[in-house]
């Protein structure tokens, strides 16, 4: 699902922020996990409750480093066994030395999504989505957006189980690329500063900018490697709790913006991880990396608890609203 934290604004007072995913995606002989950083291609019945971020700020010239907590929630419903809807937003806590804690809500992002599992025999999984992020609905002093926007995107998940080597057939990628237009696009004006004036010098000039928001693309990818299909589609090694269900997965992301003038730089961004799956929830664990500068100077941590509300309660809240 697009935003537990968007990924569109991933370098934030020199600290990260991560999004969260919609669904786990079951495509043939593959269960593609809910990744923490971006959407998996899926639509399910589910709810993330909660997943905490945790950025640390760098000072810059003020009282002192800062301290960044996000706890996100989503939820996920179903009308069909291939479209759904999900609900996210974010509590945020920016806590800065020698300064008053700041704390309120993100902007509410909704999400349409359409998914189907293309090639069961090949394992590979394709959507396509609408996230809106609803401005106005937050608290502007920690964060959320004055305007909103639209951001039309792009799933896919597939694995290596064709090829040869039994050993990298649990090697599965997904990823998602997207486009985020804002409601009212960010403009600059150039303004003459008043002052004395004196013939033959050039008068200053200054850059006013307005309170719209950057148009963006955002993309994203991971690579995973499911220790679960290793046990079952290959060979059941007989490994032991909590190994036997584990998923090591790294998570890149990155955003630029389109518009001119720029807001900011290129943010990227590495989460390296692993993600604990059972048969209805899992939890994860990663790393918050900045690849560059403009992504911020510290590492910060990710985790989530997520769970799969149609394999809880298939016939009750976990089933789809239409076709049941």
């Amino acid at each position: 699902m697009r935003r537990l934290l968007p990924l569109a604004t991933l370098a934030c007072a020199g600290g990260m922020h991560a999004t969260g995913a919609l669904a786990h995606a079951v495509c043939g002989s593959r269960v593609f996990p809910v990744t923490l950083t971006l959407d998996d291609p899926g639509v399910a019945d589910e709810i993330t409750l909660p997943q905490i971020v945790y950025t640390r700020a760098a000072a810059d010239g003020g009282s002192g480093p800062g301290h960044d907590v996000s706890v996100q929630f989503e939820y996920d419903k179903r009308l069909t066994d291939e479209f759904g809807v999900g609900f996210n937003d974010s509590y945020n806590i920016n806590q800065q030395n020698n300064a008053k804690t700041q704390a309120g809500w993100d902007d509410l992002t909704v999400t349409a999504k359409w998914a189907r599992c293309l090639s069961p025999d090949h394992d590979f999984i394709l959507a396509f989505g609408i996230a809106r992020e609803f401005g106005h609905t937050g608290t502007t002093h920690t964060g959320a957006d004055t305007y909103g926007s639209t951001a039309p995107t792009v799933y896919f998940g597939k694995d290596l189980e064709e090829i040869a080597i039994p050993a990298l057939q649990p090697v599965a990628f997904t990823g998602e690329f997207s486009y985020a237009l804002a409601d009212r696009e960010l403009k600059n004006t150039q303004v003459t500063i008043p002052g004395p004036v004196v013939p033959s010098t050039t008068p200053l000039t200054s850059l006013q900018f307005n309170s719209g928001n950057p148009n963006a693309v955002i993309g994203a990818f991971s690579v995973q490697y499911s220790i679960p299909f290793l046990q079952a589609q290959i060979k059941d090694y007989g490994l032991p709790e909590p190994l036997a269900h584990l998923i090591p997965i790294v998570e890149v992301s990155a955003t630029a913006e389109t518009s001119r003038p720029r807001d900011s730089a290129n943010t990227w961004t590495i989460a390296p991880g692993v993600i604990y799956l059972r048969t209805w929830y899992q939890i994860g664990l990663e790393a918050l990396i900045p690849a560059n500068k403009a992504s911020g100077t510290n590492v910060g941590v990710i985790f989530q608890v997520h769970v799969f509300l149609d394999d809880l309660y298939p016939r009750g809240i976990g089933a789809p609203l239409l076709g049941n």
